[in-house]
């Protein structure tokens, strides 16, 4: 069967907005977007049967409680679980994933031992923490190198105490995808439960948790095309029934008493209170959906597309790549090699294209790499050629764009000519008539800023802007002066555009001006992101601090 990513996309209302026409969507590694029928399903549950389950027996209720189960019961096939009784709902992996390290943990004895690699999202590793510290557990990790595990030398690690070990499917900041098989062999003989965390699996392949061979297997619905707020836990129905129950309420119960009561059998007594019931039927509609897809030819459009980012990534000598194609899901991260990740993801921003910049809730890794902040663009069925292309020239351009003009000089370490702002104008930003043409002389301004790396110190770190700043204050014959760092474009351009009012003033002309209100009429305020404009007023706050303070020195 062929696969048709123009097709696929049409299914997608979000991208026939007329704001999204020309949207290039490679966030999915954080959430996908969703077709029309999860869409209709959750409004059709509102519509048509809101009611609670299995506490009354009236019409809607019933009917309700019949969603809930069918959907359970598409949940099994989805992921081949032996029975609907090992599928467990919960509000996603996070939430998957707490379970179990709580009621995991609770029977096991000090010093028993906890395996984690240091790929995993934060999400298991973090409840991992909590409950060795509770319980004096060991955590104990896969041997790295680089910060990228080596799953074969996982064998290393595993002992008699071992009791968990609890790996990603596919690592969401990188895409490694792990030999599972192999991961299984190791396992197999030790006296531990095994955990798989396939929030990115589960979007890219079909899941067989039978062939896995897994214990426990978690996943977000929002990450394939579902809703947010549900997801799964599979466990094998005899750790299920020996496990004891996380929290307590309505439906995980059969009995109540004054001093104990009686749990529910699986899998309610892992679903205390009321479910998330419309995001419940929002999940029976997205099985529906990729039930009746070519899963295998979605998988090979997609791979196709993330090898051809690495190859085309590998060859700019602007970009650092640090995931690779082979063995690998839909994910290309890199970082730039000059100027900053979050200033890229800005440019790329305001060319309707959507990437993620951050660490990823994997700090772990990126620090083990000495690339703690990378961009990460990552691909699902409906991105098409047409989006890989643009995405590719768009980083061509911001290349283009990073290169200094000819002759300009880099100030050396304590050496050289001071930033000249006189000869920043006002009206080089208010002269241009849209938003995206005073972002670039924005930009062009930050090159007046110079490299100043002695300056770089913890005092003179500017405290609230998203990319790192350093701000120095000095005052000669009753004017101010300011020296100003960072490695984004952006937040030098803001630094600019303030120093070009404040530098060289009295404090008197400094107070009388009106920033914020600057700030506003330029547009700035309306356009910028928040962390951005919290960013020039943290530069602001802490220049007018300065001032404010060596004025009362005197």
């Amino acid at each position: 069967m062929s696969f048709s990513a123009e097709a696929f996309k049409r299914q997608f209302p979000l991208f026939a907005q007329e704001e999204n026409a020309e949207l290039v969507y490679l966030d999915n590694a954080a959430t996908t977007q969703k077709p029309l029928s999860v869409i209709n399903a959750v409004r059709d549950y509102y519509m048509h049967s809101s009611a609670n389950t299995h506490r009354s027996s009236h019409r809607l209720a019933r009917k309700a409680t019949e969603m809930v189960e069918r959907v359970r019961r598409q949940a099994a096939e989805f992921v081949n679980a032996a029975s609907p009784n090992e599928m467990v709902f919960c509000r996603g992996a996070t939430e998957a994933l707490n379970l179990l390290a709580h009621c995991l943990c609770s029977s096991l004895a000090p010093g028993d031992e906890i395996v984690i690699s240091t790929a995993e999202h934060h999400a298991n590793i973090v409840p991992w923490q909590m409950a060795a510290e509770r319980y004096q557990l060991t955590l104990r990790f896969v041997p790295d190198t680089a910060g990228v595990p080596r799953f074969d030398q996982l064998s290393t690690v595993l002992n008699e105490r071992t009791r968990v070990v609890s790996l990603t499917g596919g690592a969401n900041a990188i895409g490694l995808r792990p030999d599972l098989a192999q991961v299984r062999r190791q396992v197999q003989h030790t006296r531990s439960v095994w955990i798989v965390d396939g929030a990115q699996l589960a979007a890219h392949e079909v899941v067989d948790v039978q062939k896995i061979g897994c214990d426990f297997f978690v996943c977000s619905a929002h990450k394939f095309y579902g809703p947010t707020g549900i997801g799964l836990l599979y466990g094998r129905e005899a750790l299920l029934e020996a496990m004891p129950p996380w929290l307590g309420g309505g439906e995980m119960i059969s009995e109540v008493g004054l001093q104990t009561s009686r749990y529910a059998g699986l899998p309610h007594k892992f679903e205390a209170g009321t479910s998330p019931l419309a995001a419940i039927a929002g999940l029976g509609a997205v099985l529906a959906f990729l039930a009746r897809q070519d899963r295998r030819a979605m998988a090979a459009h997609e791979q196709k597309l993330v090898h051809w980012l690495h190859r085309e990534l590998e060859a700019l000598p602007n970009f650092q790549l640090v995931s690779q194609a082979r063995n690998h899901l839909g994910i290309a991260a890199f970082v730039p090699v000059q100027g900053s990740a979050a200033d890229l993801m800005h440019w790329l921003d305001e060319r309707d294209i959507a990437v993620r910049v951050g660490h990823h809730c994997a700090q772990l890794l990126g620090r083990a790499g000495s690339n703690p902040v990378t961009v990460r663009a990552s691909v699902a069925a409906y991105n098409t050629e047409s989006d890989i292309r643009t995405f590719l020239q768009a980083l061509e351009a911001y290349c283009d764009f990073q290169q200094p003009p000819a002759g300009q000089l880099q100030r050396e370490s304590g050496s050289g000519p001071r930033d000249d702002f006189t000869r920043l104008s006002l009206a080089d930003l208010t002269s241009q008539r849209n938003w995206q043409d005073r972002y670039r002389v924005l930009l062009l301004w930050g090159k007046v800023i110079s490299h100043k790396p002695e300056i770089r110190s913890p005092g003179k770190l500017v405290r609230g802007c998203e990319s790192q700043a350093w701000l120095v204050h000095w005052q000669e014959g009753g004017r101010h002066f300011f020296e100003l760092d960072s490695d984004s474009r952006v937040v030098k351009g803001l630094g600019a555009l303030l120093l070009s009012q404040i530098d060289g003033r009295t404090a008197g002309e400094i107070c009388a001006l009106d920033l914020p209100r600057l700030f506003e009429e330029l547009g700035l305020g309306k356009h910028l992101s928040q962390s951005r404009s919290n960013g020039f007023y943290a530069l602001m706050r802490q220049a007018l601090q300065q001032v404010e303070v060596s004025r009362a020195q005197t």
